[in-house]
């Protein structure tokens, strides 16, 4: 039988020698080092790793334009490989770059230019496209690919300390438009905002594999990294959600027990919902819980009443303004303070709709599903993707789901990725 035939960087973007059905191999020797340090680069790129940090001018800068970058690779993914849910995807892209960005238009005054501007923080969901045709490309070894996440991860953490030790405390600030790295305020204290979906993709990963080959020393590296988070990242929605995500995790791990995380689930659903009506009428309980809490809250009444003000709105959203225009979304709603990226779901609701936050959610069920494909292989970092969803989702009940969307497109590609890789190393 003919050898297949090889597929090369201009193959693959010409696509005309491009082959779906082609086995996701392990790179060869003469391609692993290059291959390697390629899925170094661009992970954390797919990831959205950069997108606030303007503290990194450079980074920042490439992060934003990099769904542009790689759009001949979102394109020839979307055309060529059979990603479940594509459709739903490509629905979904046309939602948040077509349709809300006219309604912005219409209901806020937006430009044609300020309204495209303000969905550059939407690019990133192209990269489950991007993501899998570039890892496809270069065919990383499933294990070399764990193994980078990991290391990744830890690097993260390890630059945290040195900069928790090197960095003055001048360079410390309260308001997020001189540094989103350095921050302090008088609850926390100085902090440290690093972009860590390495650092709790190597948590989860860990996690799974001290289930599948316990040893000490990765419990022990767990505790460490929770150590790190808890003095020096100090946000405490992301750190209470990864340690429930490390117990389901746990949970999941566990022969015929698996029927627990359902019921864990569904516990911390019923449990949200009446907190969550309670945080936004509730003054007291706001102020209790500390003055960024607070402010949240604050914010959760203005958008509803904006909401309810035309109920239309609810429906298809009102979209969002750009930071280029002299009017803020602040001044169209009337409130001095007010992010979208503090409202949770209800901030994907004002922005987008109930059609657009329904299509969102599928979106992560979705994701959920990518990952589910592989919870039944020994593969820890599989394993972990379908963790760092249901991470996700449980952070999304503060944090709203677009404010980083590259994370769920990175662990959708990279399921993708893994089930192809997997499947072609048991045909072989």
């Amino acid at each position: 039988m003919a050898a297949a035939r090889q597929v090369t960087p201009g193959r693959v973007l010409a696509s005309a020698y491009y082959r779906p059905d082609l086995e996701a191999r392990p790179s060869s020797f003469g391609r692993l080092r290059i291959a390697g340090l390629l899925v170094v680069l661009g992970l954390p790129m797919f990831a959205q790793s950069f997108q606030y940090v303007v503290d990194l001018l450079p980074l920042y800068a490439l992060s934003k334009i990099w769904p542009i970058l790689t759009l001949p690779l979102a394109i020839v993914g979307a055309a060529r490989l059979p990603v479940p849910g594509k459709a739903l995807l490509l629905v979904t892209y046309a939602w948040l770059f077509g349709v809300s960005p006219a309604i912005s238009i219409v209901e806020l005054g937006n430009t044609p230019l300020g309204a495209l501007s303000t969905t550059i923080k939407v690019w990133p969901p192209i990269n489950v496209f991007g993501l899998a045709a570039f890892l496809v490309w270069m065919k990383p070894d499933p294990t070399a690919l764990r193994r980078i996440c990991i290391g990744l991860g830890l690097f993260t953490f390890a630059t945290m300390l040195v900069l928790w030790v090197v960095v003055p405390f001048s360079a410390y600030q309260q308001g997020i438009l001189e540094t989103k790295l350095f921050l302090w305020d008088i609850e926390r204290g100085k902090r440290i905002y690093a972009p860590m979906f390495f650092g709790m993709l190597s948590i989860f990963t860990l996690n799974r594999s001290m289930w599948i080959r316990p040893k000490l020393w990765k419990a022990l590296l767990i505790i460490a990294c929770f150590v790190v988070l808890l003095t020096l990242y100090k946000q405490r929605t992301a750190i209470a959600a990864a340690a429930l995500t490390v117990l389901i995790g746990a949970i999941l791990s566990l022969p015929r027990r698996r029927a627990l995380v359902f019921v864990l689930l569904g516990a911390v659903a019923v449990m949200i919902l009446p907190l969550m009506l309670r945080y936004v009428t509730d003054q007291e309980l706001g102020a209790s819980l500390g003055g960024s809490l607070s402010t949240r809250q604050a914010q959760l009444a203005v958008a509803v009443d904006f909401l309810s003000a035309e109920p239309w709105r609810w429906l298809v959203g009102v979209g969002s303004m750009t930071r280029a225009t002299d009017v803020s979304l602040g001044d169209v709603v009337g409130s001095d303070y007010f992010f979208l990226a503090d409202l949770g779901w209800l901030g994907v609701a004002f922005e987008y709709g109930l059609i657009g936050a329904g299509l969102l959610v599928l979106i992560h069920l979705l994701g959920l599903y990518l990952g589910a494909r592989l919870a039944d292989r020994p593969e820890p970092l599989g394993r972990a993707l379908l963790d760092y969803v249901i991470y996700i989702l449980l952070t999304s009940a503060v944090y709203s789901p677009v404010f980083a969307p590259g994370e769920l497109a990175a662990c959708m590609g990279l399921a993708y990725y893994l089930h192809r890789a997997r499947g072609a190393s048991a045909a072989a």
